[in-house]
């Protein structure tokens, strides 16, 4: 039987929520031969633009099998074949590559990608090619990834997840078939508490701050500030402090985003309470600015430290 520890560390889910009626019309596309071949999925992190293309795949190869992707319920059996097959890294029909963090595409990679796609099994079924993070590939990069994704194949199914997080490149615009996902409150609340169903969650800092950002990515916030004890009313210096620590010994970007998101908790909190909203605004942005010369000029943590001192005080 599967174990909940994989799933999560592969960061699947195995119900669907909130975007069901996309979803059946992915399902029609693709039964209908019109599926695009390059599909550009554009959107916030942590909406559920990659649990979309997953659940969609297992839908596809689940067919002839006896744990048939449950179409009604948008959900996937954790016996399911093909899911474990994945989980296990011996499908030939699907590959995911992530842009994050240590995990930026290059070149190099990239060929890597198209050796796999040749030497993969041969039969007359699709395959999907999942690359994440596609705002981070620089021009060289994007260069090549296109020469590969426009060669001729009746087979290959190329999914490129935009999270929004930077300026994506043109041509790798140009040459998609992009769809925009967005979620209104609504359908966060409902994907979020459905997410925490089965968990016996109680706190309710993960509802007072939905607004704020996306249901997964606020479960991963929340985790990591329950990692070093810190609440909403923890000091943003010493949470700012701790998190650039993880950063710098991680150099996953997740902390810095941490602290940004941290630093809307304090800024929304401070915004009924004082009347002086210019200033609030120069110190948020100021935070801001020191926080990204930080990761691009690999500032010390004491520069950002004594900024966000000299700031907040």
């Amino acid at each position: 039987m599967l174990q909940d520890k994989n799933i999560y560390q592969n960061n699947i889910s195995l119900q669907l929520f909130g975007h069901d009626d996309l979803f059946n019309n992915f399902i029609k596309l693709y039964e209908n031969k019109n599926l695009p071949k390059v599909n550009l999925v554009s959107g916030e992190k942590g909406i559920g633009k990659f649990t979309l293309f997953f659940h969609l795949i297992i839908y596809i190869f689940s067919k002839e099998y006896k744990q048939k992707y449950n179409l009604d319920s948008k959900l996937i059996d954790e016996n399911n074949l093909i899911l474990n097959k994945i989980l296990s890294h011996t499908f030939q029909n699907y590959f995911y590559f992530s842009n994050e963090d240590k995990n930026k595409l290059s070149i190099d990679k990239v060929r890597e990608v198209k050796k796999k796609l040749y030497s993969s099994t041969l039969d007359d079924k699709p395959r999907f090619i999942i690359f994440d993070d596609v705002e981070f590939i620089n021009n060289n990069v994007a260069n090549a990834l296109l020469k590969m994704i426009e060669e001729p194949s009746n087979n290959n199914y190329f999914i490129l997840i935009n999270n929004k997080k930077g300026k994506l490149v043109d041509t790798l615009k140009s040459r998609s078939i992009e769809t925009k996902i967005f979620l209104n409150f609504d359908q966060k609340d409902l994907i979020l508490k459905n997410l925490l169903k089965n968990q016996n969650f109680s706190d309710s800092f993960v509802f007072d701050y939905l607004h704020l950002t996306t249901p997964a990515m606020l479960l991963k916030y929340y985790n990591i500030l329950t990692e070093i004890n810190a609440d909403s009313n923890t000091s943003f210096f010493d949470v700012t402090a701790q998190l650039l620590d993880k950063y710098k010994k991680n150099k996953q970007d997740i902390y810095i985003d941490c602290i940004k998101f941290f630093l809307e908790i304090k800024f929304h909190k401070k915004i009924f309470s004082t009347k002086n909203i210019t200033s609030l605004f120069e110190t948020k942005n100021g935070i801001l600015k020191i926080l990204y010369e930080y990761q691009k000029f690999n500032l010390s943590n004491n520069s950002v430290l004594n900024f966000v001192k000299n700031s907040i005080n």
